[in-house]
């Protein structure tokens, strides 16, 4: 049938009216049918958001609830009924007139940042955390999320009207996961939680193993003035590394008695071209990672005996009476063969 052939379209109201709904806001949409000889069979709702709700009652009036939840729920809505007619077929009416919802949007977005420069931490390490919302008047609260679930360990401190710092003293592998923040708005006297800001990856490992230092010669023996090369083995190269090394837990400074150092990856070298004297002792070495722009060391390498022998002179006096024997034979049989020419 044409549109005029269809039943009259119903009334519909809203309470309560305003001009402008806060999310939370309880609705009502009311919609009545004009009386008619047929019976009533249902309601149906509808916004241009998308949404539609299909209600069935012999009641010639319906209303409908909800909650505004956010922009969504805002726009145009309508409502129509059904009736049956002496056919029994279900006959729907004509469209009710709109009425325009409009819906105030959350509060924007904060932006989240994290005191670091590449996002990973070592156990340990305090977590520092930064929420910075836009300039605004109202009165706020902040919120810090690790996935969906609100943190509640750690000091959080509100940092006048738009930032909000969130300090964890010691983290562990348990804070590793993607962050957010967010704060709500108190407006006429509810709170409305705005955007969650961008999440910010966290990764938190475990502290390094102690580096392995190793010592050529191999027995840890050397003589003065001889070469003696000292190894450190850091347990990994995850981050910019940086060595030293210890005689008898005093850390050797560069250059010390022309000592040589060499860096490559997670390896470093000190090098003696010629051993110093009295330089034996107990030797090891350190790391310290860089981790977000802060130092960070590792325990020490266990210890290794170095012990630096003095050179022997035994050698060249063996050699000096070895010679002077031979000197010494060699003249006396010269002197045998010329008395046997002279008996000649």
């Amino acid at each position: 049938p044409s549109s005029p052939d269809l039943p009259p379209p119903p009334n519909i109201t809203v309470t309560p009216e305003k001009l402008e709904y806060l999310i939370g806001d309880p609705i009502s949409i009311r919609c009545v049918a004009p009386w008619s000889k047929e019976k009533i069979q249902g309601f149906q709702f509808s916004g241009t958001s998308g949404w539609a709700v299909d209600v069935r009652t012999v009641r010639r009036m319906y209303t409908y609830r909800f909650n505004i939840t956010g922009p969504k729920d805002g726009g145009s809505h309508a409502c129509s009924y059904t009736i049956i007619n002496q056919f029994r077929r279900p006959i729907r009416s004509q469209e009710s007139k709109s009425i325009i919802i409009s819906v105030k949007d959350h509060p924007p977005r904060p932006t989240l940042a994290l005191k670091s420069s590449t996002g990973v931490a070592i156990e340990g390490q305090p977590l520092v955390f930064l929420c910075t919302a836009p300039v605004g008047d109202e009165e706020r609260r902040f919120h810090f999320y690790k996935g969906k679930v609100k943190v509640i360990k750690g000091a959080e401190l509100t940092l006048g009207n738009t930032e909000a710092q969130l300090r964890v003293l010691e983290s562990s592998r348990n804070y590793t996961g993607n962050f957010t923040c967010g704060y709500e708005e108190k407006t006429e006297g509810r709170w409305i939680p705005s955007y969650l800001s961008q999440a910010v990856e966290v990764l938190v490992k475990e502290p390094a193993s102690a580096p392995r230092l190793g010592v050529d010669p191999p027995s840890g023996v050397v003589s003065e003035n001889y070469t003696l090369r000292i190894t450190c083995v850091a347990s990994r190269d995850d981050f910019r590394l940086r060595f030293h090394f210890y005689r008898n837990g005093v850390e050797i400074p560069p250059g010390h008695e022309g000592s040589k150092t060499g860096n490559t990856g997670n390896f470093s070298e000190l090098l003696f071209p010629q051993s110093p004297k009295r330089f034996g002792g107990k030797f090891s070495c350190g790391v310290e990672e860089d981790v977000g722009g802060t130092w960070v060391p590792s325990p020490q390498s266990e210890a290794v005996e170095v012990t630096v022998k003095a050179r022997s002179h035994l050698i060249p006096l063996v050699a000096g009476c070895a010679t002077g024997a031979a000197t010494l034979i060699l003249g006396v049989l010269l002197a045998v063969c010329l008395r046997r020419r002279w008996r000649g």
